[in-house]
C-alpha cells in the first residue's frame, strides 16, 4: 500500500466534508422537498 499524496488527501477531506455538509443540511430540513430546494439553492449558487 502507497502513501497518498498531499492532493489524495486533500480530495479526500474535501469529500469528506461535503458529505458532512449535505448531512448537516439533510439534518435543518423537516422534509424531503425541502431539502431538494435548498440543494438546488446550493447548487445554482456555485
Amino acid at each position: 500500500m502507497k502513501t497518498p499524496s498531499t492532493s489524495e488527501l486533500l480530495v479526500q477531506e474535501a469529500r469528506t466534508a461535503e458529505r458532512l455538509r449535505l448531512l448537516m443540511l439533510a439534518n435543518e430540513c423537516k422534509t424531503i422537498e425541502e431539502f431538494r430546494q435548498r440543494l438546488q439553492e446550493l447548487t445554482n449558487r456555485q
